[in-house]
């Protein structure tokens, strides 16, 4: 056998002999002589095989020769073997595991009850591969051992035990703190829901080169706080990033400290209200992003800036106060963003010192209303606008006769040089443009300078038709100043979404006046100005009056209070609406003249567009002269009606008085139901509405801009037929912020009493909005609509329609708004107000509202400028 033993061979003989092992087998095997002639035997003792099988020849040989040698094989089989390496710890994702074996026998394959759930036999035909299969299940718990044994069949051999050793799950020993804190996020509702009891969390992933894991969540419903229990994670997380979960709400607890080894850390458009200063420490943060969780209040933290390593900080679209810190700047231009917050105070030098700083200040500036930093000893220099080759320099254009000019050469050289992106399709580019060439004629040779392009189209894309451009220019006298397409300039990669956008910069490039930046600004008034209203005065304060003074004064009132009668209804009982006119002197009443001209055009400018346009049959409409001592209005001045200008759009007058001459017509003896319209002798683009519930009556006044009634005829609608006789609230917004409790309990209170401002409203249900019955009718499908933003307010306010006369004086009511005025129309005319004739009627604006107006947000948010008229007045 192969473990060797001890062999007798029997022999016979009467001779001497001697025994002979050949010399390959004497090492295994041995003769012991001196047993051989005591019993007739000899004794061999052949070793133990440890190889493969073997012979070997043992000769008997007579001592003298005197016979033959006598020989005989001694034969020993191979050593049975059956043998395996122990495998390397297998990873916690299990898998394949391959395991070489020793055999010449064979053997079964037997894995320990209790790791038969994860240790899976899968090749057994061990003697054809030489080694054994496993297929090891992946571990979501700690490590673990399991037994696997082989064993000989024939039993010639001992068993082999195998140990197969399982790393645990690398979140295991975390296992508890990403449960509590899934836990604490309602994560078992989730878009992506999480099941408990497995080592599974989504949006957790595992670094396997560090070890370490990131935490990525966006829009999976969260509801709920960052639990303290964030901090027992350590160092094992490198990042945090929390994208759109307005549910997660409450503080940065202050355990987050604790997470020393996170590089990257994001908490965006969430409902979170504060950010505790656990930043120092920190020292591994290269990325913190803070953006846009509007009700994150509190200090912004001091520390938050402090690792060595920081390469981005974004804390912006927050609600938070304080200061900057010197420390920060280090980061660099385009690497900070700190806008949209309510920060205050100083910019710390070492920000003003960066290279590329007024860039830079882009990034610091904006801040939420009533907030910002003291720039007034800071000189802002222009950059939006500008057709840069570096952030240093600018390069060379073409203005539109393909003639050359520099930016910077154009503006070293004068006084102020004005820019201004205007379109042809404008309405308030209509209303600025006139004016500013008036002004620009008079003052070019003083030191004012003009550089125009026409950036955008009707549909809101980028101007590229140069001949129009050009056509247009020299149709309305603009060729004198620069022109230059945007489009060729700037290629296409920016450009501003409203219109118009104006900035005036002083000879070393500096902003002086901008309706493009809103940066807070209250000692030098220089940013969020606008343009329609305010771009002239503020070029007055610089080089003098637009127009030359008139010192002429009225000798000739016969005229006054004479009524005219330019039309009488013909349908139901006559709606009364009375014009008049403010700032018109005794030159400007001869029959035909000025005045009456100007009543006329007011008349077919408000009966323009629906509902007015079908219904003019049932109102009277009377003008009643207003002779003013003078024809300006403004200090040093005096008109009849005492009209004057506030801020921006706001202008007023004597309201008894405008009663007064409109009692002058036959027949109106009150002030009920009675709508006044006074036309101001201004070019200041103003408009404003003094609303009586009382009397559900109103006096709507409005400039006539150079009496153009392409000019005054939408603020005319927009105010006499919007607010003074439809009762319509503004459907613009010039906060950026949530509609105050108050604001919205006044809204209401005007609804529920007088039916007023039907068109908007405070909540955004489908079934309870002011306008459900129109989001119910098909034929409303895509016109009728809820839409955030309205009654002043970007948020918690609703209008109807994306744009509309109350919006943006685009030339139509929207469905809500004509229904309103529609319902007055009838009541004052004598008949019943029916929703079912109403739609009949209606059939004619359905469909019509998508082409009636350029669907450019002259106004894309509150920042963005744009003339509005003033908002209305209520009277006591």
């Amino acid at each position: 056998p192969a473990e060797g033993a001890t062999v007798e061979v029997d022999v016979q003989f009467n001779v001497d002999y001697s025994v002979e092992i050949e010399s390959s087998a004497q090492s295994w095997i041995h003769y012991i002589a001196t047993k051989t002639v005591q019993n007739g035997k000899i004794v061999l003792l052949v070793d133990a095989n440890e190889g493969d099988a073997r012979t070997g020849k043992v000769t008997l040989v007579a001592a003298g020769g005197e016979v033959e040698p006598v020989s005989f094989t001694i034969s020993q089989e191979e050593k049975t073997v059956l043998d395996a390496d122990q495998p390397a710890s297998v990873s916690f994702a299990g898998g394949d595991v391959y395991i070489p074996v020793r055999f010449n026998t064979d053997y079964s394959v037997d894995v320990e009850e209790s790791a038969q759930p994860w240790i899976i036999v899968i090749n057994t035909k061990a003697v054809s591969n030489g080694q054994i299969s496993l297929y090891i299940m992946s571990n979501e718990a700690g490590p673990r051992s399991g037994k696997v044994t082989l064993t000989d069949i024939s039993g010639r051999t001992a068993p082999i035990e195998i140990t197969i050793n399982q790393d645990a799950h690398p979140l295991y020993e975390i296992k508890d703190v990403l449960d509590e804190i899934y836990e604490a996020f309602g994560a078992r509702n989730w878009t992506d829901a999480w099941t408990p009891g497995q080592i599974s969390w989504p949006g957790v992933g595992f670094d396997y080169n560090t070890r370490k894991i990131s935490i990525f969540i966006n829009n999976q419903g969260v509801q709920g706080k960052i639990p303290e229990s964030i901090g027992k994670l350590g160092d094992s997380v490198f990042r945090i990033q929390i994208y759109n979960e307005p549910g997660l709400t409450g503080p940065l607890p202050d355990s987050f400290r604790n997470l020393t080894s996170l590089e990257w850390f994001e908490i965006s458009f969430t409902g979170m209200t504060s950010l505790p200063d656990v930043f120092g420490g920190l020292n591994k943060l290269q990325h913190i992003n803070i953006i846009n969780n509007e009700h994150m209040a509190g200090p912004i933290p001091e520390h938050i800036g402090d690792s060595p390593v920081l390469e981005r900080l974004y804390v912006f679209g927050n609600c938070l106060t304080g200061g900057l810190q010197d420390s920060w700047a280090r980061v660099g231009v385009g690497n900070f963003n700190f806008t949209d917050n309510c920060l205050t105070g100083k910019i710390p030098q070492t920000f003003l010192e960066l290279e590329e700083a007024q860039v830079g200040l882009r990034n610091l500036l904006w801040q939420k209303e009533g907030y910002g930093f003291d720039i007034s000893d800071i000189d802002i220099h222009g950059y939006s606008c500008w057709p840069w080759e570096t952030n240093s320099k600018t390069k060379p254009i073409e203005d539109l006769d393909g003639n050359l000019f520099d930016y910077t050469d154009v503006i070293s050289d004068n006084v102020v040089t004005v820019f201004v992106s205007w379109a042809p399709w404008c309405p308030f580019s209509n209303e600025l443009m006139p004016q500013l060439k008036d002004y620009y004629d008079i003052y070019r040779n003083d030191g004012l300078e003009v550089i125009a392009t026409v950036m955008l189209t009707q549909d809101g894309g980028l101007w590229q038709d140069n001949e129009e451009q050009k056509r247009v220019i020299m149709e309305k006298g603009y060729d004198k100043w620069y022109n230059y397409s945007w489009w060729d300039t700037h290629h296409g990669s920016s450009y501003l979404p409203f219109t118009p956008a104006v900035e005036a910069y002083d000879s070393n490039g500096y902003i002086l006046f901008s309706s493009i930046e809103k940066f807070p600004d209250p000692v030098r008034n220089r940013f969020g100005r606008d343009a329609v209203t305010e771009l002239i005065p503020f070029l007055e304060s610089v080089f003098g009056p637009a127009e030359e003074p008139d010192h002429y004064t009225s000798t000739d009132y016969s005229a006054d209070g004479e009524v005219m009668t330019l039309q009488t209804a013909t349908v139901g009982k006559g709606i009364n609406l009375v014009l008049m006119g403010d700032g018109y002197t005794d030159k400007d009443m001869s029959a035909g003249g000025l005045y009456e001209t100007l009543m006329n055009q007011s008349m077919e400018e408000f009966f323009a567009i629906e509902p007015y346009k079908t219904f003019r049959n049932r109102f009277n409409v009377y003008a009643v002269k207003v002779v003013s001592p003078n024809g300006r209005i403004g200090e040093g001045y005096t008109t009849a009606l005492a009209s004057g200008f506030g801020n921006l759009s706001e202008v007023w007058g004597d309201y008894d008085k405008c009663y007064d001459y409109a009692f002058k017509v036959p027949g109106i003896t009150s002030r009920e139901n009675l709508l006044i319209a006074v036309m101001v002798n201004s070019r200041r683009h103003s408009g404003m509405t003094a609303m009586y519930p009382n009397t559900m009556s109103c006096v709507a006044f409005q400039s006539t801009l150079k009496n153009d009634p392409s000019l005054f005829g939408p603020t005319l609608r927009h105010e006499a037929g919007g607010h003074g006789f439809g009762f319509l609230a503004d459907e613009y917004f010039q906060y950026d912020r949530y509609a105050p409790a108050e604001h919205i309990e006044n809204y209401n209170q005007m609804y529920n009493q007088y039916g007023w401002f039907s068109n908007v409203d405070f909540t955004d249900d489908p079934g309870k909005i002011r306008w459900s019955v129109f989001l119910a009718d098909d034929r409303y499908k895509g016109e009728v609509g809820i839409y955030e933003g309205g009654a002043l307010y970007t948020k918690g306010a609703y209008r109807p329609s994306e744009n509309s006369m109350m919006n943006m004086n685009f030339d139509y009511f929207n469905a809500p708004s004509r229904w309103a005025i529609y319902k007055r129309i009838m009541e004052l005319s004598g008949e019943e107000a029916s929703f079912d004739k109403f739609l009949e009627y209606d059939a004619v604006n359905r469909g019509k509202v998508q082409n009636a107006a350029p669907r450019i947000p002259l106004k894309a948010a509150a920042k963005s400028p744009a003339f509005y008229p003033a908002p209305p007045v209520i009277m006591p």
